[in-house]
C-alpha cells in the first residue's frame, strides 16, 4: 500500500521552497518561521489551519504549490527510518483504469507452459493500444472472407446443355406456344439463364487498412478488464518437452475462463508443437506471417511467443510499399 506524505511534512516543504524564493526572503522568513512552529507543536486547529493559508497567501506560496512540491511516495517496504511512522497517512492511493487507445506502451509478465515466471516484456503503444474502431474490423472480415472464397460454381448455359438444336414443332398450325429448342430454360433439363460463373470475389482494400485492422485486433486482445474470456498472453517460447496432446490438453485447463486457443510462434512451426496440436479442435498454431484477423476474433485467447511478437511489431514498422 503506497503512503503520502502527511500535511505534518510541510515545515520541510516550506524549508525547501524559502532557498528559491531569494527576492522576497524577508517577507517570506517571518510566516513561515511561524507555521513551522505550529506544525512541530502539533496544535493545529480549524482556525490555525485557516491562518496559516492566508499568511501563506501573503507571502505568494500558495498550498497547491506546496502540494506540488510534495511528491515522494513511500511504499510499506521503506526502511522504518526514513520518515516518521506517526507523520504517514494511511490513505490507500487507487490506481485508475488504464484508458484504451492512448497509443501507451503495455508491460506484461512472459510465462511459459508451466506458468513459470520469465520477467516482462514490453509490447509497442503503436501496435498494441491503438483506438478500437469495429468498422476497420468489419472491412478487414469482409476482405478476409472474399478472398478465401473459391467461387468455383457454374451453371450452364443453353448452348452448354445437351441435347438436340432442332425445332421441337412447327411455328403455327398445332395450337401450341411456338419454341425453337428444347434446351431453354423453360424446359425439364433445361439451361439456367443469367446463373453464376466461375468468378473471383475478392476485392480491393488498402494496405493501411487491412495493418490498422490488425493492430485494433491486437489492442482488444491486450485490452484490460474490457472482455471477459479475452486475454493476450506472453510465452518464453512454444517448445514442448514431448508430442503428446494430452500435455497440450492439461496446459490449456490451467488458463482461466479458456474456450478456444490461437498459438503463434515466430518462425515455422515446432514439429512436437504440432503434432500435439493437431487432433485438438480449440487449440490451432499459426506462424507469425500468417496471423490475421478472423484467426484472432475466432478465438478467446491469444498466445505469442516473444519472437512472434518482435516479428509482427517489425511488420507493423515497416514502411508500406506503393
Amino acid at each position: 500500500m503506497a503512503l503520502r506524505c502527511s500535511r505534518r511534512l510541510l515545515p520541510t516543504v516550506v524549508s525547501s521552497y524559502k532557498l528559491h524564493c531569494n527576492n522576497n526572503l524577508d517577507v517570506v522568513r517571518r510566516p513561515l518561521h511561524i507555521l513551522s512552529n505550529a506544525l512541530h507543536d502539533h496544535e493545529i486547529g480549524d482556525t490555525q489551519c485557516s491562518l496559516e493559508y492566508s499568511i501563506l497567501r501573503k507571502a505568494g506560496f500558495s498550498l497547491m504549490g506546496a502540494r506540488a512540491l510534495c511528491t515522494s511516495m513511500l511504499s510499506s517496504e521503506s526502511s522504518e527510518g526514513s520518515f516518521p511512522s506517526d507523520l504517514l497517512s494511511r490513505k490507500q492511493v487507487l490506481t485508475p483504469e488504464r484508458a484504451i487507445g492512448q497509443l501507451q506502451d503495455l508491460v506484461i509478465p512472459v510465462t511459459n507452459f508451466h506458468n513459470e515466471d520469465k520477467g516482462m516484456m514490453v509490447l509497442a503503444g503503436d501496435v498494441f493500444d491503438v483506438p478500437i474502431r469495429k468498422d476497420i474490423i468489419h472491412r478487414v472480415v469482409r476482405w478476409q472472407l472474399a478472398k478465401r472464397q473459391q467461387g468455383t460454381h457454374s451453371t450452364k448455359t443453353i448452348s452448354e446443355v445437351s441435347g438436340t438444336g432442332r425445332k421441337p414443332w412447327p411455328q403455327k398450325g398445332t395450337g401450341r406456344a411456338r419454341h425453337g429448342t428444347l434446351r431453354g430454360p423453360q424446359f425439364r433439363h433445361g439451361a439456367v439463364m443469367h446463373g453464376p460463373k466461375p468468378r473471383s470475389h475478392a476485392f480491393k482494400l488498402n494496405k493501411k487498412v487491412r495493418r490498422l485492422g490488425l493492430k485494433i485486433a491486437l489492442s482488444a486482445r491486450a485490452a484490460e478488464g474490457k472482455a471477459r474470456y479475452v486475454q493476450l498472453l506472453v510465452f518464453d517460447d512454444l517448445e514442448l518437452p514431448t508430442h503428446k496432446t494430452k500435455n497440450i490438453v492439461s496446459y490449456v485447463k490451467q488458463m482461466e475462463e479458456t474456450k478456444k486457443v490461437l498459438l503463434v510462434d515466430g518462425g515455422p512451426i515446432d514439429e512436437k508443437l504440432k503434432l500435439a496440436t493437431q487432433n485438438l479442435h480449440y487449440v490451432n498454431v499459426l506462424p507469425s506471417i500468417g496471423l490475421n484477423v478472423y484467426s484472432i476474433l475466432l478465438h478467446d485467447t491469444l498466445v505469442m511467443s516473444r519472437d512472434a511478437v518482435n516479428k509482427i511489431v517489425e511488420r507493423m514498422h515497416t514502411p508500406i510499399n506503393r
